[in-house]
């Protein structure tokens, strides 16, 4: 099916890259933020709103402005970009002001990068499975559940910052896979 329609076997890797980053980010900002900051579950909880609300500005608004101006492909790439730029800065941030602008750069990148799956055909399931294998495999490497799963975590093997940044290596050619994409992605059966 995927060799069929390489617009689709594009989209899908682009998602499974970027959301095996975003779920290392999930998954692993609250061991990092307590070992980084001492922080417990009510302050990780502010850190993650400041994913989760640029996210939601850009997705509510600035998405439906930016698309028709910009087109789906550019503001997927700007998307990934910004979401690579937010995942360098938390790896190398010293401060907590720093840690902010990475957290606020991902919320601002992901809103842009989850609207290109939204150009496969509606009865396609590859991007979504995709996503959901990328998601899976980005809990499992990154520690969150390293323990249970006999899994050897990034975080223990490499340090602090390796998650953040094999995420941002891992999601960088999505940028290039979205823009190869075609505008319009025919619609069949699946």
């Amino acid at each position: 099916m995927l060799r069929e329609r390489p617009a689709l076997a594009l989209l899908a890797a682009a998602t499974l890259s970027v959301t095996y980053s975003q779920s290392i980010l999930e998954s692993i900002i609250a061991i990092w933020a307590l070992h980084k900051y001492g922080f417990g579950p009510r302050t990780v909880g502010f850190l993650l709103f400041g994913v989760a609300l640029p996210a939601l500005l850009m997705q509510g608004g600035a998405v439906r402005i930016l698309a028709p101006r910009l087109g789906e492909a550019r503001l997927a790439m700007f998307g990934v970009l910004t979401y690579v730029t937010g995942l360098i800065t938390l790896g190398q941030a010293s401060a907590l002001a720093v840690t902010v602008i990475g957290l606020v750069l991902c919320g601002t990148g992901s809103a842009p990068t989850t609207r290109a799956p939204s150009r496969s055909p509606p009865s396609s399931r590859a991007v979504t499975t995709a996503g959901g294998a990328g998601r899976v495999r980005g809990e499992r490497q990154s520690g969150a559940r390293a323990r249970t799963l006999h899994v050897r975590p990034i975080y223990a093997l490499f340090g602090a910052a390796a998650p953040f940044l094999i995420g941002a290596c891992v999601t960088l050619p999505a940028a290039w896979l979205v823009r190869r994409v075609p505008a319009a992605t025919p619609a069949g059966p699946d």
